[in-house]
């Protein structure tokens, strides 16, 4: 639930959007993938725009959503090599699969699928799908009908490329046909409350609202935070897991919202930022805290002028007091009087920094 920076592949350790902590994400000794998948970053893919017949499951601006072919196996493998390991004490970075991978499989698609498997689970599943697997994403998004021609180490491509048809014959229809139904609920409760809410978290967040395309990727399975976003490619790419269990009702509405303000929140970010240098403290996560409270927030103030009872996010799934407790009464107090109106944004922060410890 971060904007990706581009650059040096690292280890990182974040909050996932359960509230749970995020298992480090380490890359083992000899990953012959890594290197390789800078330097795919650095090939120029052509613009993202090339689409496969019928990828475009629903469009209301800004918003494009896609079902796409490539995305759903590339996150579906990496799903599917954590689900193969043993159970650890940590969660994985992995959502279960929401339904068994369950085909009568001929030898050799068997042992196709097995060694695409494999190599997910050796070279790219402790790298997270957005962060270290970043330039991936990319390629995967500029596929067509094939993949392109450049961007991947030769082994990954030629893995997909065996993996691909096992998986457009036995679970890529049904795949496909799941993220379908699940736009209609979420899209036609967004639009019941837009352009108000939209509007509304644009002059909150202080930035315009978009007026190019976002485009959202519908996956059947994928990182457990259920949604991620890059602002690469610009305004922002947004994935989401159709198959995470949390992903329904408003909650999926409010989850939309909130990854597409991230594109949004940068003098959010900024402003927290310098009030935090200012005042000599690290507010780490407090930021986000703030994106999370204010999006969930004008969410619930809409839905209670329409009668409708909506508990947010962060506090439905137990997030504020699990991962967060030393930020609630702050933000509660003084985030919320700044976007009642009762305070200007800068007076908040300020108050909010200055009580955090």
């Amino acid at each position: 639930m971060t904007r990706v920076i581009i650059g040096p592949i690292r280890p990182r350790l974040r909050p996932d959007l359960a509230g749970r902590p995020s298992r480090r994400i380490l890359v083992r000794p000899g990953s012959a993938a890594i290197s390789r998948i800078v330097v795919g970053l650095l090939v120029a893919l052509p613009a993202l725009v090339v689409q496969a017949p019928g990828e475009l499951a629903f469009q209301a601006k800004p918003f494009r959503l896609y079902s796409a072919f490539w995305p759903n196996l590339h996150h579906l493998l990496w799903a599917e090599a954590w689900t193969r390991r043993p159970p650890t004490p940590v969660p994985p970075p992995s959502l279960s699969l929401p339904e068994p991978l369950a085909a009568d499989l001929t030898a050799s698609e068997r042992a196709a699928w097995d060694a695409a498997v494999k190599y997910y689970d050796d070279e790219l599943a402790d790298l997270h799908p957005l962060f270290e697997l970043g330039p991936v994403r990319k390629v995967m998004i500029a596929a067509g009908v094939t993949l392109p021609a450049t961007g991947l180490e030769a082994d990954h491509r030629r893995t997909l490329a065996a993996a691909a048809d096992v998986y457009r014959r036995h679970w890529w229809p049904a795949h496909d046909h799941a993220n379908r139904a699940w736009v209609a609920d979420p899209m036609s409760k967004l639009a019941s409350i837009s352009p108000g809410v939209p509007d509304r978290l644009a002059r909150l967040y202080g930035t315009p609202w978009f007026t190019a395309p976002v485009r959202v990727d519908l996956v059947r399975v994928g990182a457990r935070e259920g949604a991620y976003t890059s602002v690469d490619p610009a305004p922002a790419h947004i994935t989401v897991s159709t198959g995470s269990p949390i992903l329904t009702g408003w909650t999926a509405v409010e989850v939309l919202l909130h990854e597409a303000s991230h594109a949004l929140a940068h003098p959010l970010m900024e402003a927290f930022a310098a009030e935090s240098r200012a005042q000599n403290k690290n507010t780490r996560d407090l930021w986000h805290v703030a994106l999370f409270f204010l999006t969930g927030e004008v969410v619930r103030q809409a839905l209670a002028a329409r009668q409708i009872d909506y508990q947010p996010y962060l506090y439905s799934t137990g997030l504020f007091d699990r991962a967060w407790p030393q930020f609630k009464a702050p933000i509660e107090t003084h985030w919320k009087a700044y976007i009642d109106g009762a305070v200007p944004r800068d007076d908040a922060i300020r108050q909010i920094v200055a009580v955090v410890k």
